[in-house]
């Protein structure tokens, strides 16, 4: 049998796991060429160079109530790794790690579980400084809008700081190219500002990692009026060891930290694939987080067996704006609903009127093609490795198991002529980016 090693279950219950394979398949291990992981040395040399910024030694003097934004559990942002050096750098102008306050941006979702959070933060930090969850229901201040149109509500946090860096990593993300940069600051907003981000007049980049859009527009003008100029970016690898560091002028330096990103992970697409698998570790703390890895599933042909790999320690998780594992038609409700909330009386008005008034015999004009990539996955294989005790409800035609034997097994059932088939692995699907363009030359031939 072959022998496959992945990594799984992000900030809980992080372990190897081996996976086998009869040693007629073919497989294709998909592992992006990383950067080797820095060194202490390195760190504190990159820290010393800041992008179009002094250091942050220099930054703080004079301060006395700092403030660090982090991205929360849904991101693999090794925070653990950088925290110290920057604790370091607070303390050389006389801050102590307990006059920092630490602001997880959880964005809408929820709760944050203590043990994690001391994982994913440091247990020296995450006992020394005030660490504070965002809870976008309360406890922001509008503080105006931006020439969008998007009003700002903010964490108080933010307003009673002196100074304000965050910590981040940028990873692909479906409407805005990447997430990272400015995207961090829509983690401590409130929800009517969270809503009409999403609902308002930003459309969706559809997972072509374009970073030239209006949400992103949008979301630099609201990093600039919050005071959230100073960001640390982080790229992590597969086995959620540091590769890269920027820091300083997000603003000045993110268009190349999201290059880097973008070729550094790029993947092959599945063209030919019999069975696809994604290991949607280092984001598989729940279902619905996990899903940012399923990017290769969707550029699968039909036919190829289609599996995902999480521990989901939080089983479905959650998400105040795009809840996961619901009834399709409730969420279009819902979604419904609030694009109507960020919606003048006098638009709401217009749009029944249109709908009530007789249409006009208009030629319909002829659409330019769009290709665009399956949302629901058939027939998806979810592997929990044991130990992952959440309960996750029936999805769609989802089948769940914890058995690599019972993976195999339906591998070979969906595949009666198995003894050479081509499997494509992504052992860190989350952070991989995969052109699906491609595909849609394919289609239009």
């Amino acid at each position: 049998m072959q022998k496959v090693n992945l990594q799984t279950g992000i900030w809980y219950n992080d372990h190897p796991i081996e996976l086998s394979f009869p040693d007629t398949w073919e497989i294709i291990n998909c592992r992006p060429d990383t950067p080797s992981p820095l060194s202490d040395e390195e760190i504190r040399a990159r820290l010393g160079k800041p992008v179009n910024q002094a250091p942050l030694h220099t930054l703080a003097k004079g301060k006395s109530r700092p403030l660090i934004v982090i991205d929360d559990l849904a991101r693999p942002t090794p925070v653990f790794r950088i925290l110290p050096y920057i604790l370091e750098e607070f303390r050389v102008v006389g801050i102590n790690a307990e006059d920092i306050r630490i602001l997880v941006a959880t964005g809408t979702h929820g709760e944050q579980d203590s043990t994690a959070l001391a994982n994913k933060i440091g247990e020296d930090a995450y006992h020394s400084c005030r660490v504070i969850v965002h809870n976008y229901k309360k406890n922001t201040k509008y503080v105006g809008k931006t020439s969008f149109g998007t009003p700002v509500y903010v964490n108080r946090e933010v307003l009673e700081s002196d100074f304000v860096c965050g910590i981040g990593g940028i990873y692909p993300q479906h409407t805005t190219g990447f997430g990272g940069g400015s995207k961090l600051a829509l983690g401590i907003l409130g929800r009517k500002s969270i809503v009409n981000l999403h609902f308002g007049n930003h459309g969706s980049v559809g997972g072509t990692y374009n970073i030239n859009n209006t949400f992103r527009r949008d979301l630099d003008e609201i990093a600039h009026m919050i005071g959230l100029n100073t960001i640390f970016t982080l790229h992590t690898n597969g086995s959620l060891e540091l590769v890269n560091l920027t820091c300083g002028d997000h603003f000045s330096y993110y268009a190349e930290a999201a290059g880097f990103s973008r070729n550094t992970y790029d993947a092959p697409l599945p063209l030919d694939a019999d069975v696809v698998i994604v290991n949607t570790y280092p984001s598989d703390v729940s279902y619905t987080f996990m899903r940012k890895g399923m990017k290769p599933l969707r550029c699968a042909p039909p036919s190829a067996t289609k599996i995902a790999i999480g521990y989901n320690h939080e089983g479905v998780g959650e998400h105040g704006i795009f809840p996961q594992g619901g009834k399709s038609r409730l969420e279009n409700l819902r979604a419904l609903r609030l694009r109507i909330s960020t919606m003048e009386p006098r638009v709401i008005l217009q749009k029944i009127i249109k709908n009530i008034l007789p249409k006009k015999d208009v030629p319909k004009q002829p659409e330019p093609h769009q290709f665009a990539l399956p949302e629901k996955i058939d027939n998806l294989l979810l592997y929990r490795p044991k130990g992952a005790h959440a309960h996750i409800p029936p999805i769609d035609d989802m089948q769940i198991t914890s058995s690599w034997d019972n993976v195999l097994a339906e591998i070979k059932k969906q595949h009666p002529s198995h003894e050479n088939l081509r499997v494509y692995i992504y052992p860190c699907a989350s952070l991989q980016c995969l052109d699906h363009l491609k595909l849609q030359n394919q289609a239009a031939n």
